[in-house]
């Protein structure tokens, strides 16, 4: 800075040096003239001093406000920098917590379509079972006399000779079957006789008349049949007696003639 200052002085001092006149004024001496250019040279000297030194309050302002904004500067790129890594963190943690909400709804999915292949395994198994139980049974039954006989007026007909029997609801000892299931059902009686003798079956539900007939054999061994539907009641009877006030003759021949009493559960 002091080899500029120089510079300026000299350069204004040959400037000073070249513009300068002789005195106008011949009494002027030498002296006086040479007094006055070295006052202007000191003014203009303090002059420039003034002005260099406004410059350098000048400079270290702005030396100041620069070191100020690189300090500004430093902490907005230590600002960024921490950003940065708290981004980078987040982006990490973030990455960690989406795959282990996708390893845990992944795990749900798959405890859940265990659990459902499981529940609908024991839904189709109870189903099942429901209509295992559900599940109409097989009731029907078929007996026949074991011989001829005569049944008197009102006389309930036993057929002891039971052939079939699903559902175990026909009693060759009483002749009567019980419902054990209820539903509509079907009954048939197949009856025959010889010539001149009567037969008058009658189908009784829980001793109400069903159906009725009667047939007066015109020659030997003639039969007939008699059929009734009812719906009946769990413990409803069915079975079979001689009209009152006619007395049935009522012919069985084994391998010929076979008079029966059967019936069927056909909807419960």
């Amino acid at each position: 800075m002091k080899k500029e200052l120089k510079a300026v002085l000299y350069v204004l001092n040959l400037a000073v040096t070249s513009l300068a006149a002789e005195p106008a004024c011949p009494v002027c001496s030498r002296y006086n003239y040479e007094e006055m250019l070295l006052e202007r040279v000191i003014r203009n000297e303090l002059a420039l001093e003034h002005t260099l030194k406004d410059i350098k309050e000048t400079n270290t302002k702005v030396v100041d406000a620069l070191r100020k904004l690189q300090d500004e500067n430093d902490k907005v790129n230590i600002a960024n920098a921490a950003i940065e890594r708290k981004q980078i963190v987040m982006e990490a943690a973030l990455s960690d917590a989406i795959k282990t909400a996708l390893t845990n709804v992944s795990e749900s999915l798959t405890h859940i379509l265990t659990e459902s292949v499981r529940a609908i395994k024991e839904m189709e198994g109870k189903v099942d079972l429901i209509k295992g139980e559900l599940q109409i049974p097989t009731i029907q039954f078929r007996a026949k006399l074991a011989s001829s006989i005569t049944v008197n007026s009102g006389q309930d007909v036993v057929f002891t000779r039971v052939e079939v029997n699903e559902g175990r609801g026909y009693d060759n000892g009483t002749g009567k079957f019980t419902a054990s299931v209820a539903g509509l059902y079907h009954f048939d009686v197949h009856y025959c006789t010889q010539s001149s003798q009567w037969v008058s079956p009658e189908i009784v539900h829980n001793s109400k008349s069903l159906q009725t007939s009667a047939h007066n054999g015109a020659s030997a061994r003639q039969c007939s049949s008699l059929q009734a539907y009812v719906v009946m009641s769990m413990g409803d009877m069915v079975w079979v007696r001689s009209i009152p006030g006619q007395t049935s003759y009522l012919y069985q021949y084994d391998g010929w003639v076979d008079t029966t009493f059967s019936g069927i559960l056909i909807h419960a």
